[in-house]
């Protein structure tokens, strides 16, 4: 039997669509951009853009939302707790931890991916949090809400480190974007390592690369994928390739995983990337095998 799950991703400037089908095989049966940011949400516009969007997935039945966004700030933290902890005491973990890195941690919403056990008896579990804005996806939902219903919420770089990594093949994430970079690495289905660099002018995305793929010794063997608004620029992700002496994927989930694509769409640019990913973590997780 098919299962279908739908996501909507926004970012900056843009807003995608998609919609992945599952049977034996991933098919792509939606996969559409139009111009709607974040900021068009905010202020007496915003039900014109919600408005938009829905009219994207009309003729469609749509049963839940998968809403994956991208929030003008956003801060990662190691952290670690109890193997053991509850739901409810890590939670209050992560918002202790809040506390300490932001001015204000009561506006501020936060998810977490754990990071690979090194030893399975450890007492202690690493994870990677992610803390944004809670209001900026609170009038995303709450607009949205009026036309679907929200299955779940994300800052996009979980559900799209999660995809990559469910293909549990090594993996290096570069995601090149104008105000910053962010570094993943995992293998076996797990995250194994992250870093974030805040970007001051274009030039820092090639120095922060350089370094990163220079100092990480561990993953140097591994396949490097990259994704981003600033990958498009060709001449420096060539630059940076050539410095490093490795060669770049783009980060494809139609390749990754095998996709059949019943759209005209490539399904490759960073806001469908990160549409796809969204709505392929949540068919995943129906569909693990």
């Amino acid at each position: 039997m098919s299962t279908t799950c739908h996501a909507c991703a926004i970012d900056a400037y843009s807003t995608a669509i998609a919609s992945i089908a599952y049977d034996t095989d991933y098919a792509i049966t939606e996969c559409r951009t139009v111009r709607v940011g974040i900021g068009d949400f905010s202020g007496p516009n915003g039900d014109r853009a919600a408005q938009r969007i829905a009219s994207l997935f009309r003729k469609q039945k749509i049963e839940n939302l998968a809403l994956s966004i991208q929030t003008p700030r956003f801060f990662p933290l190691d952290t670690a707790s109890s193997r053991n902890i509850s739901n409810e005491s890590f939670d209050t973990h992560c918002r202790a931890e809040a506390s300490f890195l932001l001015n204000k941690p009561g506006e501020y919403m936060h998810e977490h991916i754990p990071y690979t056990a090194r030893v399975e008896e450890e007492p202690v579990r690493k994870h990677l949090l992610f803390y944004y804005p809670s209001d900026v996806l609170e009038e995303v939902c709450r607009k949205l809400r009026a036309f679907y219903p929200i299955s779940n919420r994300s800052h996009y770089l979980k559900p799209m480190i999660l995809s990559i990594a469910a293909t549990c093949q090594p993996f290096i994430l570069l995601e090149l974007e104008h105000e910053y970079l962010t570094f993943s690495a995992g293998s076996n289905g797990e995250l194994e390592y992250f870093n974030f660099w805040q970007l001051s002018h274009g030039s820092d995305a090639e120095y922060f690369a350089l370094r990163e793929l220079a100092s990480d010794q561990k993953h140097r063997n591994y396949p490097v994928y990259i994704t981003g608004n600033l990958a498009a620029d060709k001449s420096l992700s060539a630059r940076i390739s050539n410095a490093a002496g490795t060669s770049f994927h783009p980060f494809s989930l139609v390749e990754l995983f095998a996709m059949q694509r019943n759209v005209r769409s490539s399904c490759n640019s960073p806001v469908e990337l990160k549409a796809l990913s969204a709505a392929l973590v949540n068919l995943y997780e129906q569909h693990p095998s």
